[in-house]
């Protein structure tokens, strides 16, 4: 089995053991302040902080490593944000609902059915090195390791199993994230995507825009509106066999 096809199984067993793309950009055309004095306008406004890019302090090796880092992190991160965002959504539609374990059980069974259907797809594409960054990411967007997460919904012994599939990949799901440490290069591309300005960044390396990443339609809303949609559609036929049933 390829190393590729085993890094999309390890994320899609990740995606699948939750209880869930979205990027944060800088606004664009807001109205500016101002200030009048004597007879000129005076406009007013807050500058984001400088950031001195270290592309200048590298050598060859290091740039292109630099680059590699940057393109990975293009097709990994958004993945990371879909799974805490989708996280949340189920963490709250849970609470919202009083759903019981059951319920839980059974939406989170349809969800799994539709993940492993999206993104199988989509996760066989990415390399060895994109996937296993995006499993070092989902650990900083929703603080536990990807070993806690299937160890909490799936038990030790699958834990201990995909762990050992990560050291095979030369991973390992039990390391946490370290913003200051082994992941502080990882943490800056992280800073530059929410302060809005890793599109400009990519763009300066690569000469293009960054690839875009698609999200299954069916997770492009919350989740929970397509289980309702679907179960809608399988009551009203429940009812119109019924009602046809009477007609008999």
């Amino acid at each position: 089995m390829k190393t590729a096809r085993l890094t999309a199984i390890l994320a899609l067993v990740i995606l699948t053991t939750l209880p869930s793309h979205s990027q944060t950009q800088r606004r664009r055309g807001s109205l500016m302040e101002y200030t009048v004095i004597g007879n000129d306008t005076v406009y007013v406004d807050v500058l984001p902080p400088a950031r001195i890019h270290p592309k200048e302090y590298m050598n060859r090796a290091e740039w292109i490593q630099y680059y590699q880092r940057v393109h990975n992190f293009s097709k990994a991160y958004p993945y990371a944000l879909f799974v805490a965002k989708t996280i949340r959504e189920t963490d709250s539609i849970f609470v919202a609902r009083h759903y019981t374990k059951r319920e839980q059980d059974k939406y989170l069974d349809a969800m799994k059915d539709e993940l492993l259907k999206s993104f199988d797809p989509i996760f066989r594409k990415l390399t060895l090195k994109q996937g296993m960054m995006m499993i070092r990411l989902i650990d900083r967007e929703v603080g536990m390791t990807p070993y806690e997460i299937i160890q909490k919904y799936l038990g030790n012994i699958n834990a201990g199993f995909w762990q050992g599939v990560a050291k095979v990949l030369k991973g390992d799901i039990k390391r946490q994230y370290e913003p200051k440490g082994e992941d502080k290069d990882l943490e800056q591309l992280v800073r530059y995507w929410h302060d809005g300005e890793f599109d400009d960044l990519y763009d300066y390396i690569f000469g293009k825009p960054r690839p875009t990443i698609v999200i299954p339609k069916q997770f492009q809303q919350p989740f929970y509106l397509t289980v309702d949609s679907k179960q809608s559609k399988k009551d009203a036929r429940k009812a119109a066999r019924e009602e046809k049933k009477k007609k008999k």
